[in-house]
């Protein structure tokens, strides 16, 4: 169970090494989540981005893991992470076809990184 929760968590966190992306169509891309995100920040840009960071946190805690691929910060809010998640998007035109949770992933990632 553990492998298969560590295997489904990198390949969330790797939408630009191609291969696990290409095996099924997402029901989110990164396409459809900035629509749905600009220009206007909608209830369901809002509700996908929270609940990317719960769900990956959640699995970074179910393993013990002590380097998570990403730390948020004491107080950082909803708002945030959108921002961060429409930034990556805009700033990341060729990976917005993948699917819209490795998105997130890695704009949260490339933001707040573990401490060493």
């Amino acid at each position: 169970m553990r492998l298969r929760v560590l295997v489904l968590a990198a390949g969330i966190l790797c939408p630009a090494f191609g291969f696990a992306q290409e095996q099924f169509q997402a029901f989110v891309s990164g396409n459809r989540l900035l629509e749905a995100c600009s220009p206007v920040q909608t209830p369901p840009c809002y509700s996908y981005v929270e609940g990317v960071a719960d769900a990956l946190q959640s699995t970074f805690s179910a393993l013990h893991m002590q380097h998570a691929p990403f730390c948020l910060p004491q107080g950082v809010s909803s708002r945030q992470l959108v921002d961060l998640a429409i930034n990556y998007l805009r700033d990341h035109p060729e990976q917005r076809h993948f699917v819209a949770s490795a998105n997130v992933a890695l704009a949260v990632k490339n933001a707040f990184p573990c401490p060493d």
